[in-house]
């Protein structure tokens, strides 16, 4: 063995305590090349005792260096290795264990650091989430109090029975009215009678709308038992006699069909317009479809604009004599008309809502039902838009203030938001009954009504909404 090799041999020898694992490799080859040259076969602790009794001021240095490894390296002592002498070093067992003990730290070690940058991009994503949640309740919280402005205060609900489904499903009640309940001395008429139903995974949404004048039993007000008032009524009633409208058409929709409902809203004119100019302040994009009109075929239908005796005519407005609404079927007399064309457009909150109350063409309140449900499926899927995140919590607490509802603010937030971008397939939309498959027949105050079979509609029913 060459002076160099021994010299670094020796250096090695004497700081076993803080060698590196390339470092003990390199000491374990000049050893084995050392003990080579010399004949030294037993690298044990006999090897040691004999190079302890010939060389006892090298073993005692090699003790102190090991028992005292704190110190500085300038003072240390040792003489070179002899050419005859054993170097004390670790048994045999002892030294293959090292290299594995030293792999099992650095793995160990590269565990713990992966594991530390997992948790730092867990931390990361979760104070992104925090962030969006909070944004979103801002922009909430913000709409409500647009929402609020609008209407001049906030909105009392009624007094309302809810009933849930075993299934864990929800179906909310949505009444477009005239009035809201409550808004003035004036009874309240409804026009819109849908309930929208949300699966329990959020991701089946089906909307179940029933046409008004269909003949049901109304508890406390049908004589008999025999289905002889209008659905429609059922509101109208409840709110004349006890500011409870929701609650009684809630409790006729539980007895001819089997519906249970858990949340209500109710919206007037004025509150869908606003709600729809919030949630898209560019407008709507719809195909605008019509029926004949008299057996006639326009392309430009004159539409009554509910909104112009409160919030005046606009500049594309026309005004109707009686005569003139009377030739294009309107039986109601004149008045301001909103001219709409055929097909593909964008409509503002007004338009959208004349649009979908229209019902004087040849299809009556089938051809209303059906630009309802067109209506809601168009709106509902903008509103899964990823852009419409902040502005859509924004519209949702806008709907929130200006409808009367028992549906929580939790609900919006969760459930709402959960349900927009968890649907799938779209909104489904059904009909009770279907076009055309009724009898003509009149109620108990003489009007004319649609008798259908409530054996059939209640299953259906019952299958699209739960029980």
């Amino acid at each position: 063995m060459n002076e160099k090799n021994l010299k670094r041999l020796e250096y090695l020898s004497h700081n076993l305590d803080f060698l590196t694992i390339r470092q003990r490799q390199e000491y374990y080859e000049l050893l084995n090349e050392y003990n080579a040259i010399y004949g030294i076969s037993d690298t044990s602790q006999e090897a040691a005792s004999d190079y302890s009794e010939a060389y006892p001021e090298q073993e005692a240095y090699h003790e102190e260096s090991s028992s005292n490894s704190t110190r500085s390296h300038s003072k240390r002592r040792g003489n070179r290795l002899p050419k005859n002498a054993a170097v004390v070093m670790p048994s045999t067992s002892e030294q293959s264990e090292m290299p594995q003990n030293q792999n099992k730290k650095d793995k160990k070690n590269k565990k713990d650091k992966k594991g530390k940058k997992k948790k730092h991009w867990f931390r990361w994503i979760l104070s992104i989430l925090v962030l969006v949640i909070l944004v979103m309740v801002g922009f909430f919280v913000y709409g409500y109090n647009r929402g609020v402005a609008h209407e001049g205060g906030s909105i009392t609900p009624e007094k309302f029975t809810s009933l849930s489904n075993s299934d864990g499903s929800t179906n909310i009640l949505v009444l477009g009215a005239d009035k809201r309940p409550g808004q003035s001395d004036d009874v309240a008429h409804t026009d819109s009678i849908m309930v929208l139903h949300i699966s329990k995974d959020k991701k089946t949404v089906r909307l179940v709308s029933f046409m008004r004048d269909t003949l049901v039993t109304v508890p406390g007000v049908t004589n008999y038992g025999k289905p002889n008032v209008k659905i429609n009524a059922a509101f109208t009633i409840g709110e004349q006699y006890s500011k409870q409208g929701v609650n009684l058409l809630s409790e006729t929709l539980k007895e001819n069909f089997g519906v249970n409902i858990k949340y209500y809203a109710v919206v007037d004119f004025s509150s869908f317009a606003t709600i729809i100019d919030s949630l898209f302040p560019n407008g709507v994009e719809i195909d605008a479809q019509f029926s004949t009109i008299n057996g006639a075929k326009m392309t430009e239908v004159p539409v009554p604009d509910d909104l112009a005796a409160t919030e005046g005519m606009l500049s594309s407005d026309k005004t109707l004599t009686a005569q003139e609404a009377a030739a294009l079927g309107y039986p109601d007399g004149g008045g301001t008309f909103m001219m709409i064309k055929q097909g593909k457009q964008k409509m503002n909150g007004r338009t959208l809502l004349n649009y979908a109350r229209f019902r004087h063409d040849d299809e009556g309140d089938a051809g209303r039902v059906k630009r309802q449900q067109q209506v809601m499926s168009v709106v509902l899927s903008k509103m899964k838009n990823p852009v419409t995140l902040f502005t859509g919590s924004s519209a949702l607490g806008t709907a929130r203030a200006v409808t009367m509802t028992n549906i929580p603010n939790s609900f919006f937030l969760t459930t709402g938001v959960g349900t927009l971008f968890g649907m799938s397939g779209g909104l489904q939309s059904t009909t009770i009954p279907e076009l055309n498959d009724w009898t003509n027949a009149y109620d108990k105050y003489g009007g004319l009504g649609l008798s259908i079979d409530m054996t059939k509609y209640k299953a259906l029913s019952q299958e699209l909404l739960g029980q």
